[in-house]
């Protein structure tokens, strides 16, 4: 359609006129779900346009990073970049905030939109629209976890491993300060550094960790305190409760023990053994494992005819027993106590005891006697 206009006078005729193109006007508005903008965080943008004469409105943005948006008097801005990180012409547009300026030795603080609109005939939309996007500093992030292969026994080693991450600095960007709160007591600790595999399928992850060994029961608390070069600090913790180390158990054992007031007869050698003992920090049988050791063994025995132990001097865990030393009809006892690193564990039941524990559970004990009858 024609965009001329007829103006006619009665006495003069028709003259034809040109109409003005009214501007268009502009808006930016921003998508509400970005929250607060951090460096490498994505903003999504929206341009809106109304036309007097619902003209199509061609849109082009340019994004500056900036220290200082502020323009002077003649509308420079010399706290930005000259040239723009980003520039668009579509009406949805989203970007990522740089993580520095051009200019690296000026830190990036904000970030200018600039949207201009141009309808079908050259009419511009006037002012230029502006958005100014604060850029703050994203906190470094720490993710902390505790783990123990035997559980968290007193003076057993307990590994501590905390994700480090920082979305606008990187992850190994932030200073690592750790620190041990022990019970109230104050027990001694040991703590050092151990070696954490990284993971390459997430490179946005600095894996770091502690090993401490605390020689007392309560709660601990291992702290991590993460701070990036501009300050921001995040703090996170685990807390550890140790637990004594309980007594070793006799948990298996052969030949099998007769019933109160019987005898076990045999009438060849036999190896009398413990097969089994559980134990938090000395089980047996031992294992490779540096950090365990194993459960001792004491035997004795009470001849026949006799009311005291002789201790046999062996150390093992089985102890041989030859029926042919004895005549038919013999009663003797045969005796095995355990123990493991703790002292206090060693049975301390008077000596009529055929059996003996030292805690509270009477099904985990420590000494085991059998009566054996010579056939």
């Amino acid at each position: 359609m024609s965009r001329l206009w007829v103006l006619c006078a009665l006495v003069s005729g028709c003259i034809y006129a040109e109409p003005i193109n009214q501007r268009p006007s502009l808006d930016i508005i921003q998508d509400a779900s970005n929250g607060i903008a951090y460096r490498g965080s994505l903003v999504k943008l929206t341009a809106k346009a109304s036309d007097p004469e619902n003209q199509a409105v061609f849109f082009q943005w340019r994004a500056y990073a900036c220290t200082d948006a502020t323009p002077t008097a003649t509308g420079k801005r010399p706290g930005c970049d000259e040239e723009p990180f980003y520039t668009g012409l579509l009406t949805e547009e989203s970007f990522n905030i740089p993580m520095a300026r051009v200019d690296a030795s000026q830190r990036l603080l904000q970030v200018i939109v600039l949207l201009e609109g141009q309808d079908d005939y050259g009419a511009t939309a006037k002012p230029i629209q502006e958005l100014l996007v604060d850029v703050a500093n994203h906190d470094p992030l720490l993710t902390m976890r505790k783990d123990s292969r035997l559980g968290y026994v007193e003076g057993h080693p307990v590994n501590v491993y905390a994700d480090v991450s920082d979305p606008d600095d990187g992850p190994r960007t932030p200073t690592l300060v750790w620190d041990v709160f022990s019970p109230q007591n104050q027990p001694d600790f040991d703590i050092e550094d151990i070696a954490v595999l990284q993971d390459p399928t997430h490179p946005e992850l600095y894996k770091v960790g502690k090993k401490l060994t605390p020689y007392g029961i309560g709660d601990w608390e291992v702290q991590l305190v993460a701070t990036d070069p501009l300050g921001a600090t995040f703090t996170d913790s685990v807390t550890i409760t140790v637990v004594p180390d309980s007594p070793p158990c006799i948990a298996q054992v052969a030949p099998i023990v007769a019933s109160a007031g019987n005898a076990l007869p045999i009438t060849e050698p036999t190896l009398f053994q413990v097969n089994v003992v559980k134990d938090d920090l000395d089980p047996f049988p031992s294992t490779s494992d540096p950090v365990l050791g194993t459960a001792t063994f004491h035997w004795s025995i009470m001849p026949p005819g006799t009311s005291a132990w002789q201790a046999l001097g062996a150390n093992g865990n089985a102890v041989p027993l030859d029926p042919s030393n004895y005549a038919p009809g013999d009663i003797l006892e045969l005796r095995v106590e355990i123990g493991d690193r703790v002292p206090s564990h060693s049975p301390g039941c008077t000596e009529s005891a055929a059996t003996c524990s030292v805690s509270s559970d009477s099904a985990c004990i420590q000494r085991l006697t059998w009566r054996v009858e010579v056939r």
